[in-house]
């Protein structure tokens, strides 16, 4: 693992790759959903539902939306975020039971820019990836004139909280988890982590 990691706007082309990297940043949680969506039926595999959510451009997780990191032609991680408005509309009200948590926050975070979703494929953990992908997340934040960072992580994700924290993240507020039906997912909470501009 020599060669450098170079990070690019992603492409429609890359919208199954996005999927995969988004299933790994909820630790399988989101493919659940995906498993038990209508147009699952026929498909070999969840993903190929998330492929078609990855194209959807009316919903903020699309590939538009997305930054893709490689190393000599291979994906390596994903970036996925966007500027929250400074007021946030009213929230959904018909979300799953096991997103109203995750939501909750999300409009906390109003303001800033919001990382929805960063994952690294297993065998580049620990190699800078997640770093570099933080870093271009500060720099869109400050293009879009945000006041900070924002993102969503489980209490459990020792790893990613320790990132996180090195690169200024405090947790800012916490919603108890409730479960997928028949999910197996570790952990209590969902945690806001924010990095205000004024504090990085």
């Amino acid at each position: 693992m020599t060669a450098p990691i170079a990070i690019r706007a992603a492409t429609k082309a890359d919208a199954g790759e996005i999927a995969l990297l988004v299933n790994i940043a909820t630790h399988g949680g989101i493919g659940m959903s995906w498993a038990h969506d209508e147009r699952a039926k026929g498909t070999y595999n969840p993903v190929e539902v998330g492929r078609l959510d990855m194209l959807d451009e009316e919903d903020g997780l699309n590939w538009r939306n997305s930054s893709i990191a490689e190393s000599d032609g291979e994906v390596v991680g994903l970036l996925l975020g966007y500027p929250e408005p400074d007021v946030m509309p009213p929230m959904p009200d018909d979300l799953p039971d096991f997103l109203v948590p995750i939501v909750e926050l999300e409009w906390l975070s109003a303001g800033h820019w919001f990382i929805s979703m960063l994952a690294v494929h297993a065998p580049w953990r620990g190699h800078g990836v997640g770093g570099l992908l933080l870093e271009l997340a500060e720099t869109k934040r400050a293009e879009a004139g945000c006041n900070g960072l924002a993102l969503i992580t489980e209490d459990v994700n020792v790893r990613a909280r320790e990132l996180y924290e090195r690169e200024g993240f405090k947790v800012s507020a916490s919603r108890p988890m409730r479960k997928y039906p028949n999910g197996t997912a570790p952990g209590s909470d969902w945690l806001l982590m924010m990095k205000d501009q004024q504090h990085g």
